[in-house]
């Protein structure tokens, strides 16, 4: 092998994951790293859910990785990363800290210790929520850095130093379109948008300025 080249991976570098995948004494050969990954493909690397080798030819090979989602993250009691998909299922439990994933925290939920491929231990009407409040902020591209939700029912979203007081999680899809022509507007400055009274009847939305 001359020549190695990676794709797909947003965590690990070449030199990691070369390390990671082609460490044996076998692995100068390029046609032995296509074959082991046909008969046995490399498990257990923290996000990635598979690897797949191509033999370009015979001095290169091509990896393609393929990481697990990463929709949003919530600490368990052991202070452990959760880190969870649209389902709200596990994906992956870590002590690495990715800021790009929000972070979710509920007064009313304490997460014990879970494994990958386990479920969140929401009641369906939280679960619910979360999953149609996550997928309506992907929907509109809006990367929030963390969500909130109060045992009374309230949500509170955090954007670029904007506190979002979102209210119940009635009307959610209307509310997020609002937030996607909203929130640039505010670019810069800090400070709380008050939506949590907004309905459909009740169209003013207020933005209380950080002094």
């Amino acid at each position: 092998v001359k020549k190695v080249s990676y794709e797909g991976s947003t965590i690990y570098s070449d030199a990691q994951l070369s390390e990671m995948l082609f460490s044996d004494k076998y692995s100068g050969n390029s046609v032995y790293c296509w074959a082991k990954n046909r008969i046995q493909p490399v498990e257990g690397i923290p996000f990635i859910k598979s690897v797949k080798v191509v033999l370009v030819n015979p001095n290169t090979i091509k990896v393609k990785i393929t990481e697990k989602e990463r929709v949003c993250r919530m600490l368990d009691v052991d202070g452990n990363q959760v880190y969870f998909d649209s389902e709200n299922v596990v994906t992956e439990v870590s002590d690495m800290v990715f800021d790009q994933v929000p972070e979710v925290t509920m007064e009313d939920v304490e997460l014990k210790k879970l494994s990958c491929g386990d479920k969140l231990p929401f009641k369906t009407k939280r679960d619910n929520e979360l999953k149609n409040l996550m997928f309506q902020l992907k929907e509109q591209q809006i990367l929030v850095q963390s969500m909130h939700f109060s045992s009374e029912g309230s949500i509170f979203l955090v954007y670029n130093g904007i506190t979002i007081n979102f209210g119940t999680s009635a009307n959610t899809d209307a509310k997020i379109l609002r937030l996607k022509y909203i929130l640039p507007q505010l670019e810069g400055q800090s400070g709380t948008l008050h939506l949590e009274d907004w309905t459909e009847g009740n169209r003013d939305i207020v933005f209380e300025k950080n002094e």
